[in-house]
């Protein structure tokens, strides 16, 4: 459908350039709502939270409805259940900490039962997280050799990682700039230890700028190999970068789906990381 829309729009492109008079009024389908599913538990003592949500169709302004009055719970590989509560009618469904807290090395998955449907997750390893150290503010460019404006946007984190030399390990920094998280797509820092294995090596998130004057911390985060690439996959599809063109648009599948319908697209992630959070310093 949207190779179908794009060739309908380049259609409409090359017709206005012939005869910019005539008005053309497209039609097109209000397309197929899906569930959308995002839900991450760390190994931190804090409340984990669920959204579900619906897709839109193309010609659908609305907003993501949520979905509400589903039986959402995680279950770990001994089988014990966790039940999340929903908080009103939000869509949103969170765990208690006092009963449930996420362990390295543990395996989780997700199932939410809505109406006659099911859908789960993927099983889940929530990986072992490889420390840093010496966690600092680095620069762009010496600001010996130039004049840095206080507004410039001329630094970013650097860190070294201690890696496992066992374990193939993925990695996300969450960067917050005075407390506020910079989430867009080219903000996401991903890395893995594919050239670096059992290794110290520093690394620069050097797409997450910021100003001398301001603070900065990081959530360092572990991520199974299907969570690295689904963040990968993202990242590579919002890239405006003139060296990284972007690839092909299409849908990014996660680990969500109906098991009594292999044909049902359910959106979205369900993941599990070991957290360390660093306030960094300059």
């Amino acid at each position: 459908m949207k190779s179908h829309l794009y060739h309908i729009v380049l259609s409409c492109i090359g017709l206005a350039l012939c005869a910019c008079v005539d008005q053309i009024n497209l039609e097109l389908e209000a397309g197929q709502s899906n569930v959308v599913v995002f839900g991450w538990i760390t190994d931190e003592a804090v409340p984990y939270e669920i959204k579900l949500s619906w897709s839109n169709g193309y010609s659908d302004q609305s907003g993501y409805l949520p979905v509400s009055e589903a039986k959402v719970y995680v279950t770990d590989q001994s089988g014990t259940q966790y039940d999340f509560v929903e908080i009103a009618t939000s869509g949103r469904y969170q765990s208690d900490p006092s009963v449930f807290v996420g362990q390295p090395g543990g395996i989780y998955q997700l199932t939410i039962h809505h109406g006659q449907s099911i859908y789960q997750s993927a099983k889940e390893e929530l990986p072992p997280l490889s420390p840093v150290q010496d966690v600092f503010v680095d620069f762009v460019a010496d600001p010996a050799d130039f004049n840095v404006k206080p507004e410039d946007e001329n630094f970013f984190v650097s860190a070294f990682v201690e890696d496992d030399v066992i374990l193939e390990n993925y990695y996300r920094w969450k960067v917050y700039v005075n407390n506020e998280l910079r989430n867009k797509p080219e903000e996401l820092v991903l890395f893995d230890d594919q050239f670096t294995n059992g290794n110290k090596f520093k690394y620069d998130a050097s797409n997450v700028l910021f100003t001398a004057a301001d603070q900065a911390q990081i959530q360092h985060m572990s991520l199974s190999k299907g969570a690295f690439e689904y963040y990968i996959n993202i990242k590579e599809q919002t890239s405006s970068s003139a060296l990284t063109p972007r690839i092909q648009p299409g849908i990014i599948k996660g680990n969500m789906s109906n098991p009594n319908n292999d044909n049902e697209l359910v959106l979205g992630y369900f993941g599990a990381s070991a957290v360390a959070t660093i306030q960094v310093g300059k």
